[in-house]
């Protein structure tokens, strides 16, 4: 490295050839997949949320697993609670600590109960609480349900993860979406005005191929020249963010509370939790983890970046064994951060 570089990239997981002729077969196969199925703004949300559960979309359907539980957690608007599903270890093992799980979906699709088998690897595999956050959806409810659903949750784990888990809450993760959230709650949490909960530190943020500002990245556009798309395209991207955030204008999605990529990380150095960002080369998002873990780092926050040649959006849905998928390969660096980190 040149004395006077202050930033080391591997620039070959960015290269075309590094990408298995098993992923090549495996993306081929899932665009030609999508071409056959209806896009969730042509159909509406709700008809869209019943073809995802029965697994009529790209991605595998629900698995309900009956080691989970259903749990009721106290939100600011006192005529109503908010929805999680818990999954403890099964292996006899006591629980180690409280992972906070948040779902993705673009805020308008899946649900709480949409990752069972998942969440139960993971409970079982590092010992640890997996607590999903059933948060409001939009169309119905947008911006800022979701988000407050999410910061409730965050509140009543932080003051209550101990007494009702017998483990601390210690990270808070998600795919997508779910990273958007999670890393507004995380903020949410260190600029908090009661010190409970600006003093309280996670030990790690899992963020998967998040999308971490609403104003598109330039690589959003770049992938939006490519026929045929994968997994993702600018009318999908740009539904979700009009379904989430109607009447939006150029402010909004400058917002911090909307976008953290734009947030004054520089003021919080020295408290940010470590983060592991994972995302695809073949993901429209691919920018958002590039920019937000770069600027993460230069707060001062230690990160970890997994970058799978190959992968699509939503990689990590598909089970660790599929072929090409590059599931195993971000799910291998999550398990590494967990050991790590607990």
């Amino acid at each position: 490295m040149s004395p006077t570089n202050s930033l080391t990239v591997d620039s070959r997981v960015f290269d075309p050839a590094a990408i298995s002729d098993e992923s090549r077969n495996f993306n081929a196969n899932l665009q030609r997949l999508m071409t056959t199925l209806p896009k969730w703004y042509e159909i509406g949300a709700a008809k869209y949320r019943r073809l995802r559960e029965e697994g009529g979309t790209a991605l595998p359907g629900k698995t309900f697993l009956p080691s989970a539980s259903d749990l009721s957690v106290p939100s600011r608007d006192p005529t109503r609670t908010i929805p999680c599903r818990v999954l403890k270890p099964q292996n006899g093992q006591p629980a180690k600590a409280v992972f906070m799980h948040i779902h993705g979906g673009g805020w308008v699709l899946s649900d709480e109960k949409s990752q069972d088998q998942t969440l139960q690897d993971i409970a079982d595999t590092h010992g640890l609480v997996c607590l999903s956050v059933g948060y409001r959806l939009a169309p119905e409810n947008p911006f800022p349900a979701g988000p407050h659903d999410c910061f409730d949750v965050a509140e009543w784990l932080v003051e209550n993860a101990k007494s009702v888990f017998q483990a601390p809450l210690t990270f808070v993760g998600g795919e997508s979406a779910g990273a958007h959230l999670s890393t507004l709650v995380t903020l949410h949490l260190l600029q908090h005005t009661d010190a409970r909960f600006s003093e309280f530190r996670f030990k790690g943020l899992i963020l998967h191929y998040g999308c971490f500002s609403l104003s598109w990245t330039p690589g959003v556009y770049s992938f939006a020249r490519r026929v045929p798309s994968l997994v993702l395209d600018l009318k999908i991207l740009d539904a979700f963010r009009d379904a989430f955030l109607p009447g939006w204008t150029q402010a909004t999605l400058e917002n911090p509370d909307v976008s953290p990529l734009y947030a004054d990380l520089a003021s919080l150095r020295g408290k940010l939790p470590p983060a592991l960002f994972t995302c695809g080369t073949e993901d429209y998002l691919l920018d958002d983890t590039l920019y937000m873990s770069m600027r993460w780092l230069a707060a001062g926050g230690s990160v970890d970046v997994k970058i799978v040649p190959g992968a699509p959006h939503g990689y990590t849905s598909f089970p660790r064994a599929t072929v090409g998928s590059g599931a195993a390969e971000g799910l291998q660096a999550m398990d590494d951060f967990f050991q790590t980190h607990l």
